[in-house]
């Protein structure tokens, strides 16, 4: 059987995803094959990125400077995010990058954390993380390489503006090739991949390879066993998107915000702030979107959701082609990223892999849906009486996220299944600071005399403070580290 290595790979869209895709293909494709992105019109990236801490590895692979990239993109530091009025008015927590507490006697933080608040005042869960501390003060500091600082236990992701990002993106791009056109045509050959795509100027883009990244997809929904399952968990179907003025000292978090119509977020960015309410289009129009946001704002669609086969023949869908979901986790990019990822880890042949893009789907398939159940937790967890929570509510959770609340709810134990994005802290965050709070700890926790773990829990949280207090503020830290 032939292994001809790929001569040529088409990118499809223009935003983000396109450009992730294409940078990274350049670096580990054979020399004679230059990637080529057709940038489409609709594919003009908008508002803000909120990204995890991964997405800083990538940039690594990428060959990016950081603070050259933070400079462009207008970025800002994210210790973590801060979620306020999901259990009404006055209520909110911080889920920070960082450990919380430390493991004692090999037992999991959370549990002598459960031990010693049935006892008494142990504070709250965020009080024994650096960055939701420090998030909450306004202040950052990068991690110390030196294991005995308590600033080890840091991590941070960037707010970044999207076009400015994707600008960076090209810059760095090298031997990608680029142009402009609008898709006219998805020509199909007779074994369902595609022979071309067309453009309505005539040009006919062939490749061995195609990478959507379109908005909608439109090119792997050509293929007929890649179509969109809509996906119920998830109410909000739009987003309206503006920027309002700077904050003096914005907190080094994104901010998201309950409210009747849906929620709204807030990154900051240098020169401004990214605000973004997300909404239900039957339940609230884009004039009162508009209202809610204090001024003109761009409208663009949301569908949650996932393509059946996101690798389908000769095509690759990668970003919200491939699959969206409620950017209500702070993870933008990490689809792309994994995507992007798992495509250099599986790379096709020009003739084809078959066993590679089952692989490929089933691996996206399933961090899809992981991803969605934390973005749905946050509804189910909820103690809103808006209509559009209650509907939220009302939705079955998947039978993966109602066994791991189960269990959490139960004994404090977090199941982890494969592909998952967020691992055991940030579930056990999330758990906790929504409200769910276990009926028992691990016993195993008692081998620690009470009074003992009384004093150590004591100690983190002042030690956690005074350091967080030490850190300078959000906006020096910017100007020192441009």
């Amino acid at each position: 059987m032939s292994r001809a290595p790929l001569k040529s790979v088409a990118v499809l869209g223009g935003g983000v995803a396109s450009w992730m895709t294409a940078c990274a293909l350049a670096r580990v494709l054979p020399g004679e094959c230059r990637p080529v992105v057709i940038e489409t019109a609709d594919s003009v990236p908008r508002g803000a990125l909120s990204t995890l801490p991964a997405l800083r590895a990538f940039h690594g692979l990428l060959g990016l400077d950081e603070a050259t990239l933070m400079r462009v993109a207008r970025g800002t530091y994210k210790l973590g995010a801060r979620y306020n009025g999901w259990a009404g008015d006055g209520h909110d927590h911080v889920e920070g990058f960082s450990d919380v507490g430390a493991s004692l006697d090999g037992v999991a933080f959370h549990h002598h954390w459960l031990r010693t608040r049935a006892r008494g005042d142990a504070g709250r869960y965020e009080d024994y993380s650096l960055a939701a501390v420090a998030g909450r003060l306004g202040r950052f500091a990068p991690p110390s390489e030196d294991p005995r600082s308590v600033l080890s236990t840091l991590s941070y992701g960037l707010h970044l503006d999207a076009a400015a990002y994707v600008a960076t993106l090209r810059s760095a791009a090298g031997r990608v090739e680029a142009s402009t056109g609008e898709i006219a045509e998805i020509a199909l050959a007779a074994d369902g991949q595609i022979a071309a795509v067309v453009l309505a100027d005539g040009r006919r883009i062939v490749a061995d390879l195609f990478i959507d990244a379109t908005p909608d997809g439109r090119v792997i929904g050509a293929a007929p066993d890649a179509a969109w399952i809509d996906d119920p968990a998830l109410p909000c179907d739009r987003l309206a998107l503006r920027e309002v003025a700077a904050r003096a000292n914005p907190p080094p978090l994104t901010e998201f915000e309950a409210a009747p119509e849906g929620w709204l977020r807030r990154v900051p960015l240098r020169g401004g702030d990214a605000v973004a309410l997300a909404y239900a289009g039957d339940r609230t129009s884009a004039d009162e979107a508009r209202d809610i946001l204090g001024g003109d704002a761009t409208i663009v669609p949301l569908r949650n959701g996932h393509r059946r086969r996101a690798w389908s023949g000769n095509c690759v869908a990668i970003g919200p082609a491939a699959s969206q979901v409620e950017p209500l986790n702070g993870d933008d990019l990490q689809a792309i990223q994994s995507g992007v990822g798992r495509l250099i880890a599986l790379l096709p042949t020009a003739d084809g892999s078959p066993l590679a893009a089952l692989e490929y789907n089933r691996l996206m398939a399933e961090e899809q849906d992981r991803a969605r159940d934390m973005a749905a937790f946050r509804y189910l967890a909820a103690t809103r009486d808006d209509p559009l929570w209650i509907q939220a509510r009302g939705t079955a959770p998947s039978p993966a996220l109602a066994y791991k609340q189960a269990q959490f709810e139960s004994r404090g134990r977090v199941v982890l299944y494969d592909e998952e994005t967020f691992m055991e802290g940030a579930w056990a965050g999330a758990f906790l600071g929504h409200g769910i709070t276990p009926h028992r700890h691990d016993r195993l926790a008692d081998r620690l005399p009470a009074d003992k773990a009384d004093a150590v829990l004591a100690r983190l949280r002042g030690m956690i403070r005074e350091a967080a207090q030490a850190m300078p503020p959000h906006a020096d830290a910017l100007r020192d580290r441009p």
